[in-house]
């Protein structure tokens, strides 16, 4: 008599559940004036369903009874959740995993427990309890990797609890599919503990599923995947990192021909097609940049060391074009071919005009893409070129920024044009003393010192305040730069070539002022002497020899 009599009543339950959770979809058409109606009237469903199962079913200890029980709990779990009663939210989500705590292996109920261990994670995760949202999370994995190890039974989807079996078949994508967003969220939570590594396990574990799956959009895919690529950029894994992005560009290219075909009206789309694709590009260039920059690189270390995330020709086609190494001079000019191109790709978008501060940050990078290419290129001529080429690009672009909106921006330009200037005397000096120059040589050298002052003192007036004075102390993110400008400043009138005696003696005691400046600052502040702790040595050793190399200078005048 039970049997067909709850029959009857959870079959008439479910088509009520069903209707609920259709109104919960179209939640997202309700008005701004009433942004939670929906789920409120569907919550009224659930609430409703829930009150008569406790009245006449709740005494007969039987699963499917427990499971709605659960189900429900769930589903009015997230209605408050959602509709910003989160601690309320998070007591059902809780009442619906104790009640099947028991049963949660079983298939009729592990869609349900991944779900809701899934979301307490969230929950828990956003109140800033990343241990206890890491715990949930890890139960969820525990409990999927048991179940796919031991049970070929195909999992019920939420819905099919009411009918106690699966009516779809589908229960296995579903199964997948919550598996998918707890590899997500772990990625999220290890993220915000700062284990960067066991993040990006779970980011490419996501992105994986989700391309086996098909179970994505696309332009999210291609982003995730090209800002994981940057992790390992920054470990040296160079080929991986390589391999990411070449699956980015890959995605991204078929994405792009299908939206080009549709074009028309779709304006938008392809907008965002072009952000992704200068985004991709600018990572390219970061790649480049470091690889150009390792000169302890080994090649081979990373090799059959990963499994690939797509398994495609065309991916291989585009890794094998791009070097992972810079051993020779032909791999280095390469690569910065490759990176070049790529700053013209995101430089169409991130534009001077719409996008300053990203157009400013891929011109300093372009300049990263000479400055180590020079470095690896044994001609002095073409590296003096490098550096020139370096120096025009930064200086045309610090002269199109007002310092007023891009402060922070064209203080970058000054002080890499500061330590520019005196790479390029480096170069033209070759080593030698002043005295082995020939003139036109040493006019350069002069002319090339005389910008590089000119740029760190532009860069120190804009620490000044409104009476013309540097700071007691500056910020700590200044600090260094600051000083650090001071000690360029002192190298850069000892470098100076003078014949007469008294021009000497002026640059001597501009490099004793910038040197004491140093000293002194350190002095009152002690917290940033370990800002110059490698230059300060230097520094007290200069200022002592000073009095007897301007003796010199002033008894030679006198004689």
């Amino acid at each position: 008599m039970f049997v067909s009599e709850f029959s009857v009543w959870v079959s008439s339950a479910r088509e009520r559940y069903l209707s609920a959770k259709k109104l919960l979809e179209a939640a997202v058409d309700d008005p701004p004036s009433e942004p939670y109606k929906s789920k409120y009237a569907a919550g009224a469903i659930f609430s409703d369903i829930k009150a008569q199962l406790e009245n006449q079913w709740r005494s007969n200890a039987i699963l499917q009874v427990n499971l709605v029980s659960a189900l429900l709990n769930y589903e009015l779990g997230m209605i408050a959740v959602e509709t910003e009663e989160k601690t309320a939210g998070g007591h059902l989500l809780e009442t619906c995993l104790e009640e099947i705590k028991d049963v949660k292996q079983k298939p009729e109920c592990c869609v349900l427990a991944l779900s809701t261990l899934n979301q307490l994670g969230v929950l828990w995760s956003e109140r800033g309890e990343t241990e206890k949202a890491l715990s949930f999370l890890l139960e969820s994995e525990t409990l999927y990797t048991e179940y796919k190890n031991s049970n070929k039974t195909c999992p019920l989807v939420l819905d099919d609890i009411f009918l106690h079996e699966n009516s779809e078949g589908s229960g296995w994508v579903e199964f997948e599919k919550r598996f998918t967003y707890t590899t997500y969220f772990l990625a999220q939570v290890y993220s915000h503990m700062d284990e960067i590594e066991k993040a990006a396990y779970y980011c490419r574990e996501t992105l994986r599923r989700q391309k086996e799956s098909g179970d994505y959009e696309t332009l999210e895919w291609v982003r995730n995947c090209f800002t994981l690529s940057q992790l390992y950029t920054q470990k040296k894994l160079y080929q991986e990192s390589r391999h990411l992005m070449s699956c980015a560009a890959h995605v991204l290219l078929k994405y792009e021909l299908k939206v080009q075909e549709k074009l028309e009206g779709n304006q938008d789309t392809w907008t965002e097609v072009h952000q992704c694709k200068a985004s991709l590009s600018r990572c390219w260039i970061k790649y480049a940049i470091a690889v150009l920059s390792d000169t302890q690189n080994d090649e081979d270390k990373d090799v059959e060391q990963f499994s690939r995330l797509l398994e495609d020709e065309a991916v291989l086609t585009i890794e094998n074009r791009i070097p992972h190494h810079a051993k020779s001079l032909e791999d280095a000019k390469s690569l910065f071919i490759f990176a070049q191109n790529h700053v013209s790709v995101a430089q169409s978008y991130f534009t001077l005009n719409e996008h300053a501060t990203d157009f400013a940050e891929i011109t300093r990078d372009h300049s990263q893409l000479y400055k180590h290419l020079a470095s690896l290129d044994p001609d002095i001529q073409r590296k003096c070129k490098m550096h020139k080429r370096r120096s025009d690009m930064l200086e045309e672009l610090l002269g199109k920024l007002n310092p007023t909106y891009y402060l922070s921006v064209c203080r970058q330009l000054q002080f890499e044009l500061g330590e520019l200037c005196y790479e390029m005397i480096d170069l033209k000096s070759g080593g030698k003393c002043s005295e082995e120059l020939t003139f036109q040589v040493g006019a350069k050298i002069n002319i090339l010192a005389s910008k590089g002052i000119g740029h760190f003192l532009n860069f120190t007036s804009t620490l000044k305040d409104k009476s013309g004075k540097l700071p007691e102390v500056f910020s700590d993110d200044l600090a260094r730069p600051a000083l650090i400008a001071h000690f360029y400043m002192a190298k850069y009138f000892s470098r100076i070539i003078e014949g007469g005696n008294n021009r000497k003696l002026h640059n001597f005691q501009k490099m004793e002022q910038n040197y004491k400046y140093i000293v002194r600052y350190v002095e009152r502040n002690a917290q940033h002497a370990a800002c110059v702790e490698k230059e300060l040595p230097v520094i007290k050793e200069m200022l002592e020899l000073m009095p007897e190399k301007m003796l010199q200078i002033t008894g030679s005048t006198v004689y």
